[in-house]
Order: structure tokens, then C-alpha cells, then sequence
């Protein structure tokens, strides 16, 4: 059987153009992650990515735990911030 994917909501502080870059690498480099990419950008606020990723919301937190995140998990959404 293979893992069922889905598509979470994950919001993040985009100080500039260079953080909103490392916070794509660092999330499509997590474990169990198949995919990332924005689809909000806000330049000195809090950007969003859709993630598509194998597993449970609370699996994908925890991998980003895992990098050195801190996340915030919501319905059917995460906030993380370094």
C-alpha cells in the first residue's frame, strides 16, 4: 500500500527574498516532504507555501521539528519559524 500524499498549508516569516529561498530548500529537503512551493509571498511578513507531503500533518511538524523548526500546528496548517 502506498502512503496516501497530501497537500498542508505552511506559513512562514519572510523577512527578505534570501529567507523566503532557505525556507523552500529547508522544507522540500525534510523527510516525507514530495514537494513545496509559495503561494503567497509577503516581503517582511509571513509568506505561504503549499507542501505536498507523505503522512500526517502532526508526521510533517515533526519532521520539520526534526530541522530545526518551530512549529506551530493548526487545522490542516503548520507555522514555523526558525
Amino acid at each position: 500500500a502506498g502512503t496516501r500524499i497530501s497537500t498542508y498549508t505552511v506559513q512562514f516569516a519572510s523577512p527578505d527574498a534570501g529567507a523566503v529561498d532557505a525556507a523552500l530548500a529547508s522544507v522540500r529537503g525534510t523527510p516525507g516532504v514530495q514537494g513545496a512551493a509559495t503561494s503567497s509571498i509577503a516581503i517582511g511578513g509571513t509568506s505561504v507555501m503549499r507542501v505536498t507531503a507523505g503522512g500526517s500533518l502532526e508526521e510533517l511538524a515533526a519532521s520539520l521539528r526534526g530541522r530545526g523548526w518551530q512549529v506551530s500546528v493548526g487545522s490542516n496548517a503548520l507555522s514555523i519559524k526558525r
